[in-house]
């Protein structure tokens, strides 16, 4: 595998060969700032505990098992798919599976979320940490079976549909890491790390980031067509604190991966961080349902990039009227942007979300008749 840096070998010449093939692809259309003939349309968390068959799994299996084992992955990572009209698939995976692979023992526990066995709070820590990332190939090479899922999914594709690969962001991921699971909106131990000892978060972090890029490549390689950095908690932060503890990281797994697949970086409830979260380069930006799309998409710094978003996922439990024009109003301000607009939520679908909303949705999308408006 390719050093995070260095040359990308041979993958390249596969990653050119998508691109001429993209034309049939509405979402790497509109990643690249064309014009596709429909709007396309995916859904963040679109494979999960909204769709009754993806219980019926869950039901036989351990969470951990279900990202680990690629035959169950990929038909979980195929099941919206078989339902609605989507334009992508986004490979059924968690944000914390590097993490796991570097040791802190990931387990997932009802009622509670991810927790680890092992958190990263002290210098001990960070140094433990990188005696375990020293070989990071190594690191990336226990999570082959994420590949193996991609590899899987490719066929059940239509030749329409996009295949999206994904990892957290280095700040949330670090979070969870820190926190020993979710930190419940506060951050506290993440926090103090980051402000009483800047240093050693960044050695965390480059950790965590250094890892990414080559997790990236490894899905880019197994057929992902496509990347999305999610930055779930970014809205912990202050704009000073993401400059400055989180978007320089952020920035080095784009611009590392973007010469091979378009990148699509989000950041969830970052209607207060616009200006740094935009420093961030990106193809498409993810615009959070807390932001007004209309107003975004004037933004100077989104010139040159696509739009991604941003319905409010409890938009999915409104009346079929109120929904509908809400998704009206996103797609006249989505498509008046001439640097190219995917359709999504602006942040997960939730676990009790009415099945027939999302198809409700699907059909609204790719029915609506208004087309691009932007110059």
């Amino acid at each position: 595998m390719a050093n995070a840096t260095g040359s990308a070998g041979p993958h390249l010449a596969q990653a050119a060969s998508r691109k001429e093939t993209s034309t049939a692809k509405p979402l790497l259309q509109a990643a690249r700032g064309e014009r596709p003939a429909r709007t396309p349309l995916w859904l963040m968390r679109q494979a999960g505990r909204y769709l009754p068959e993806y219980r019926a799994v869950r039901e036989k299996h351990r969470t951990l098992d279900m990202f680990t084992t690629p035959a169950i992955a990929a038909d979980i990572t195929l099941q919206p798919l078989r339902r609605f009209d989507l334009d992508a698939a986004i490979v059924y995976a968690d944000i914390l599976l590097i993490p796991h692979a570097l040791g802190l023992g990931l387990d997932f526990v009802a009622g509670e979320g991810p927790k680890f066995q092992r958190t990263i709070r002290t210098r001990e820590d960070v140094l433990w940490l990188r005696k375990q990332a020293a070989d990071p190939d190594a690191v990336v090479a226990r999570c082959d079976y994420l590949a193996e899922t991609l590899r899987r999914v490719k066929p059940g594709l239509a030749p329409h549909q996009t295949l999206i690969g994904f990892c957290g962001a280095p700040w949330t991921v670090a979070s969870y890491m820190i926190e020993g699971g979710s930190a419940h909106g506060e951050f506290f131990e993440s926090k103090m790390l980051m402000l009483r000892e800047p240093a050693l978060f960044a050695e965390l972090m480059d950790v965590v980031t250094d890892i990414s890029i080559r997790y990236l490549r490894m899905q880019v390689e197994a057929g992902a067509e496509i990347l999305q950095v999610f930055e779930s908690w970014g809205g912990a932060l202050t704009p000073h604190q993401y400059a400055t503890f989180c978007a320089p990281y952020a920035a080095r797994i784009t611009e590392a991966l973007r010469h091979l697949v378009p990148v699509i970086h989000f950041v969830g409830e970052s209607a207060g961080l616009l200006e740094p979260v935009l420093a961030v380069p990106s193809d498409v930006f993810g615009v959070d349902w807390r932001q007004d799309l209309a107003l975004v998409r004037t933004h100077p710094a989104v010139a040159g990039r696509a739009l991604q978003g941003n319905l409010d996922p409890l938009l999915l439990f409104a009346p079929f009227d109120v929904l509908e024009s809400r998704v009206t109003s996103i797609l006249e301000a989505g498509l008046a942007h001439p640097g190219g607009f995917i359709f999504n939520l602006g942040h997960g679908i939730r676990q009790t979300t009415p099945v027939e909303a999302v198809g409700f949705v699907v059909d609204c999308v790719h029915g609506y008749q208004g087309g691009y408006s932007g110059v």
